[in-house]
């Protein structure tokens, strides 16, 4: 199982890829497809960018500007972290990739320490961590307080297959 799960039919077609903002903030519940953050906790909204999976300025995926499979929900940091960097075809053979939690699982790729560091477990792990520095000291440093309130308050801990606006609410108000 996926950690987003994208609608089967696609909204009507535009020729316009912000047209399908609401949509695809939707399909990713909110979170960063990257990072998997929920907008309440990386800045909101307004903090939150579409970004092209398969970036639009490579001659072979110009064709799918306005795909609304290949538009994914990203905070403002990932998006830029990502740009337009893909794996040649020498990276992809030796399967390293980006990690697409549309068809893939986290917990397939990653595993979230004590420390609040996310251990690749895959090729396309280290590729993923590596270009969208999913470490960086701001992500560490909300996943270990996330960690923390879930200890104080003994929640279960966050699991990343299944990022959640509800989940993280618990946490920071400690309803159940």
């Amino acid at each position: 199982m996926s950690v987003f799960l994208r609608r089967q039919i696609p909204p009507p077609e535009a020729n316009d890829y912000t047209k399908y903002r609401p949509f695809i903030r939707e399909d990713f519940r909110e979170c960063c497809a990257y990072c998997l953050l929920h907008e309440i906790i990386a800045g909101g909204e307004a903090n939150f960018e579409l970004d092209h999976f398969r970036p639009k300025s490579h001659p072979e995926f110009a064709g799918l500007v306005n795909d609304f499979y290949n538009l994914y929900y990203s905070c403002h940091v990932c998006n830029q972290c990502k740009g337009q960097a893909w794996p040649d075809t020498e990276l992809i053979e030796q399967d390293y990739r980006f990690v697409d939690l549309c068809s893939e699982n986290f917990s397939d790729h990653f595993r979230e320490e004590r420390d609040g560091l996310w251990m690749p477990l895959s090729k396309p792990g280290e590729y993923t961590e590596a270009r969208l520095r999913l470490n960086r000291k701001h992500l560490v440093e909300i996943r270990l307080l996330l960690r923390e309130l879930a200890m104080l308050r003994n929640f279960e801990l966050i699991d990343w297959d299944f990022p959640s606006r509800e989940r993280i609410f618990q946490l920071l108000t400690g309803s159940r």
